[in-house]
């Protein structure tokens, strides 16, 4: 038995919310409480006391969406600063082409462009037809839903007839083309694993089999920092998700791990749940589980390809409101087959339209059982629907979020400006300055949950919750400072849209784990639930927010285990 006394103890339970002390023995939490409690424990027999003079702990964190194998697997992308200028990004390309030559990258994979720079056309594969002409060359955008080819690129992704068939995670990829009929080299949605045609035509590919030691320096960062549960955003297939079943197997996973199977057409449903049951059958374990599916309803605000509850700002026909993947009905359908078998969803969603046909169709889905005989036995309503990112909300959503008992996944390292200003020529200013702001929707009530969603190694870093809760706190990004002279102090607006850090590991904890359906086992510290918990070396509620990210942890135990972890650098 472990006491841990001389502490600040915040639980995530709201009927025990500070405590002073604590036990824990093999993996369980034995009791939390008073000192005088403890002392109790203390005389009672041989136990090991721990005085953490005034330390705070919190509960482990769980990411409720992030990219494990994607990141692991761009290991080998090469890295540009990011610029708003054309010509200093035509000069960083030129720099890598050099660095990285033909003879050691047979595909240069470039990360990234800032979309702006552009426009709404979009790059052109002219210009870099003449900054890399001797192979293919793939720069991705700063969103990571769309990229720019050199005609190289192009012509290996080419079927015999001249067009570029690839599928991404939403269908086919949109490979932009002039009024010519020729392909400008802009793409949207084009996942790097529509690249195989590349891949082939080079005789290389440096990431095509997905390895426990490509993958392990990623958890081991983001166990490093507290987390002690992932969502997977998409399992990318069955052999990715036995490596973390076999990591489990040997006792080297360390954290629960829940996969998600992409449903990329709502025609594809039967078989898509089918998988979801192969997959539990083979490779659920006590901290591995595959009960979500993932559905993209609408693109990125920063393409277009999103579904707005208004025309878009740069339409002047007043007709365009962006796009969606399904239809209410398609959505409603989904959601009732998913019901019955009881797995849950996972919803991209980014834009205000996107957000009110999900309600629409849960509200919808929820109808058809009532009426068929109320939610009792098999036409109960019991799955977890989860909408990610929702990075504009429109304010008549929001209590119908929380009356349906919709989650919200927020992604908060975005809040301080890192989807960038692009996004303001589809949505204008004023709804611009409405994103990413979360504090109305907790205010009313709905849960709302935090994850770090990056998606490749460039980016891996942000994966740090506290840096996460750090630009929520402060709607300040490091990386990406919004200009001074139009945003006074470099603030994202809303100002009044930042989050406490109360919230944020609210959020962090106690949301997430209800939404995975861990509340038995973590997301708080009680009594009879798993000894996972974060001593802290500097204390969260006073700490800096402006610095939050650099917040120190002194130890880390997971299932009563004290865990030294090296963080990602």
């Amino acid at each position: 038995m472990k006491i841990f006394t001389n502490a600040k103890i915040y639980t995530e339970d709201p009927k025990n919310p500070l405590a002073e002390a604590m036990a824990i023995e093999d993996n369980r939490i034995l009791f939390v409480g008073s000192g005088e409690t403890a002392a109790k424990y203390i005389n009672s027999g041989d136990a090991e006391v721990m005085d953490l003079e005034g330390r705070v702990i919190i509960p482990g964190l769980i990411d409720g969406h992030t990219h494990p194998e994607t990141v692991a697997g761009t290991f080998w992308h090469v890295t540009i600063p990011w610029t708003y200028d054309k010509d200093e990004l035509i000069g960083h390309l030129k720099k890598v082409s050099k660095q990285y030559p033909k003879e050691k990258v047979p595909y240069l994979y470039v990360e990234n462009y800032m979309t702006e720079v552009f426009g709404d056309a979009g790059p052109r594969k002219e210009l870099l037809d003449k900054i890399v002409n001797d192979r293919p060359a793939r720069i991705q955008d700063f969103s990571d839903h769309a990229c720019w080819y050199n005609s190289i690129a192009l012509d290996m992704l080419k079927d015999e007839d001249g067009e570029i068939r690839v599928m991404g995670p939403m269908g086919y990829c949109d490979f932009r083309k002039d009024e010519t009929g020729e392909y400008t080299g802009h793409a949207i949605e084009a996942a790097p694993d529509c690249d195989e045609k590349i891949f082939e035509a080079v005789n290389w590919n440096p990431s095509s089999e997905f390895t426990e030691e490509m993958v392990a320096p990623f958890l081991d960062s983001l166990k490093a920092r507290g987390i002690m549960c992932l969502m997977d955003g998409f399992t990318e297939g069955e052999e990715e998700l036995r490596i973390f079943w076999e990591m489990d197997k040997a006792g080297r996973l360390g954290m629960f791990f829940e996969a998600s199977v992409i449903l990329e057409d709502t025609e594809d449903i039967d078989k898509v749940i089918a998988t979801v049951h192969e997959w539990q059958r083979k490779y659920k374990t006590e901290h591995i589980n595959c009960n979500v599916v993932k559905f993209f309803m609408d693109g990125v605000n920063d393409h277009g390809d999103c579904l707005s509850t208004e025309p878009f700002h740069n339409d002047p026909s007043g007709t365009n409101y962006g796009c969606a993947n399904a239809t209410e009905e398609e959505l409603k359908k989904v959601l009732l087959k998913l019901n019955k078998e009881g797995i849950d969803i996972h919803i991209h969603s980014v834009c205000d339209g996107s957000i009110r046909m999900i309600c629409n169709a849960v509200e919808s889905a929820q109808h058809v059982l009532k009426s068929s005989g109320g939610y009792d036995n098999e036409d109960e309503w019991k799955i977890k629907v989860t909408m990610a990112h929702c990075e504009l909300i429109h304010p008549d959503e929001i209590p119908r979020i929380r009356d349906l008992g919709i989650y919200i996944d927020s992604t908060p390292h975005w809040s301080g400006g890192y989807s960038d200003e692009g996004v303001q020529e589809y949505l204008g200013y004023e709804r611009w300055c409405r994103m990413f702001d979360f504090s109305k929707a907790i205010a009313a009530g709905c849960r709302v949950g935090f994850s770090s969603d990056v998606f490749n190694y460039n980016e891996a870093r942000r994966a740090d919750p506290f840096l996460g809760m750090q630009i929520a706190m402060t709607r300040v990004d490091p990386d990406v400072p919004l200009d001074p002279d139009r945003y006074p102090g470099s603030v994202h607006p809303p100002y009044d849209g930042k989050l406490s850090a109360e919230q944020l590991l609210h959020g962090y904890t106690a949301v997430n784990a209800e939404r995975m359906r861990l509340e038995d086992r973590m997301g708080s510290i009680e009594e009879g639930k798993l000894a996972n918990f974060i001593i802290m070396e500097d204390d969260l509620f006073a700490y800096p927010a402006e610095t939050m990210g650099n917040i120190k942890i002194k130890c880390i135990y997971f299932e009563g285990k004290e865990s030294i972890i090296n963080e990602l650098r």
